[in-house]
C-alpha cells in the first residue's frame, strides 16, 4: 500500500476532551478593575450628557425637577444672562411638615456666575391647608432658615 493519507486515517484537528498538561490561559479580571471600568463608564456617559443639558438649559433658560407635593418644593437651575450678572443660579428645598396641613419649605439658593458677585441667600415659606385635598395657601415668607414650630 502507499503511504498516501486515506479518509480513514486522515489526521483531525478536532479538540478532544482528554486532560493535557498545558496550563489554561484565563485571565481574570479583579473585581476593582471591573468596577473601575463602571464607574469609568458611568463618568463617560455623565459627560456625554453635559450638551444636552446646556441646550436644554440655552432652549428653556431652566431645568427643574420636582420633590413634593408644595409649590415651589424641586431643585431649580437656571440661567442668568443680564447686564451685569452672567451665570448660573441653583436652588434646593427641604420640607418640614409640622402636621399633615401645615408645612414649611427652606429654600437654599446659590449663585455660580462669571460675571457679576451674588451672594447665596436662604428663606423659608411656610404654608397651611384645610384637609388633604384642599391646596397648600402661604402662611408666612421670612429670610433665614426656618424655626421648627
Amino acid at each position: 500500500m502507499s503511504d498516501m493519507p486515506t479518509p480513514m486515517n486522515k489526521p483531525t484537528n478536532k479538540p478532544t476532551n482528554e486532560p493535557t498538561n498545558e496550563p489554561m490561559n484565563q485571565t481574570r479580571r479583579s473585581p476593582l478593575r471591573r468596577l473601575g471600568c463602571i464607574i469609568a463608564l458611568i463618568f463617560w456617559f455623565a459627560l456625554l450628557l453635559v450638551p444636552c443639558l446646556l441646550l436644554v438649559m440655552a432652549t428653556q433658560g431652566q431645568i427643574a425637577v420636582s420633590q413634593g407635593s408644595l409649590p415651589g418644593q424641586q431643585i431649580r437651575v437656571w440661567l442668568i444672562m443680564e447686564a451685569d450678572e452672567r451665570g448660573f443660579g441653583v436652588s434646593s428645598t427641604s420640607a418640614q411638615q409640622t402636621d399633615p396641613n401645615t408645612a414649611c419649605l427652606q429654600t437654599n439658593t446659590r449663585f455660580l456666575l462669571w460675571v457679576g458677585d451674588a451672594d447665596s441667600l436662604s428663606y423659608c415659606d411656610c404654608y397651611a391647608r384645610e384637609d388633604a385635598e384642599s391646596a397648600w395657601q402661604t402662611t408666612s415668607t421670612e429670610l433665614g432658615v426656618c424655626e421648627p414650630q
